[in-house]
């Protein structure tokens, strides 16, 4: 209760499917020797593959693996196609990038 666990799922992990993402997920857990992590992120929204990635950490987190489910470098249109493509939990979290040469106004907007 003192520590506020997070990790993130990484991008060649959702290239290799629902089943990858969850055992990543699982040796996370087994690494931190805990049964839980309080967020748990999408790196990278990788194309035609982030979205089955997302939906079964939402399965992890109604199994109580995840407490919350956050996405990392997604922009306005990656959020839009997660959330109109079934994901039912909205991310906690869009952790970016933002530095005098890399700002994306529109997704701080």
């Amino acid at each position: 209760e003192q520590l506020f666990l997070a990790s993130k799922c990484w991008t060649t992990t959702i290239y290799d499917g629902p089943e990858a993402v969850q055992a990543q997920l699982e040796k996370t857990l087994a690494d931190l020797g805990t049964d839980y992590l309080d967020l748990y992120c999408i790196h990278w929204p990788v194309p035609g593959r982030h979205v089955a990635a997302y939906l079964q950490l939402e399965k992890a987190q109604a199994a109580g693996q995840v407490r919350s489910l956050g996405v990392s470098n997604y922009a306005v249109q990656d959020l839009d196609e997660l959330m109109a493509s079934g994901a039912t939990v909205t991310p906690s979290i869009n952790q970016i990038e933002i530095n005098p040469f890399l700002y994306r106004k529109e997704t701080i907007a």
